[in-house]
């Protein structure tokens, strides 16, 4: 029974990063940089969050630059153009990180039951057995 908890365990961890990417780009996403610069002038560069699962069955999510992680955009009048008028933005589709957040609030919310499951079948055990 101990491997549904940290199954569990695991799934909330994982969705919990999710939502930490998903904060990460919507937080940075109206922000803007000088195109190629390496500096503290460059843009802020999108990421993904990319779940997979271990070798032992447990799910984990490692963070990758999206691609492309930044888009140019025309700003001629912004301090951080460069000599063609452009800045450089992350590429974040806001209406795709409200659905990464639900899908990862959902996922939570899963592995939550997992534990309440995990309490009936403990009841129930112990009702046997009295």
């Amino acid at each position: 029974m101990t491997s549904i908890l940290g199954s569990a365990i695991s799934g909330m961890a994982a969705a919990t990063k999710r939502v930490e990417v998903s904060a990460q780009n919507l937080a940075n996403a109206n922000s803007v940089g000088t195109p190629g610069a390496k500096d503290d002038t460059a843009s802020y560069k999108a990421v993904d969050p990319v779940q997979t699962t271990d070798e032992t069955g447990a799910p984990t999510v490692k963070i990758r630059e999206k691609d492309p992680a930044t888009v140019h955009v025309h700003a001629p009048q912004h301090p951080l153009a460069n000599e063609e008028g452009l800045v450089e933005s992350p590429n974040v589709d806001i209406a795709e990180e409200i659905v990464n957040q639900n899908v990862a609030l959902h996922s939570y919310r899963a592995n939550v039951k997992m534990f309440e499951v995990w309490s009936e079948l403990q009841k129930v055990t112990l009702d046997i057995k009295s």
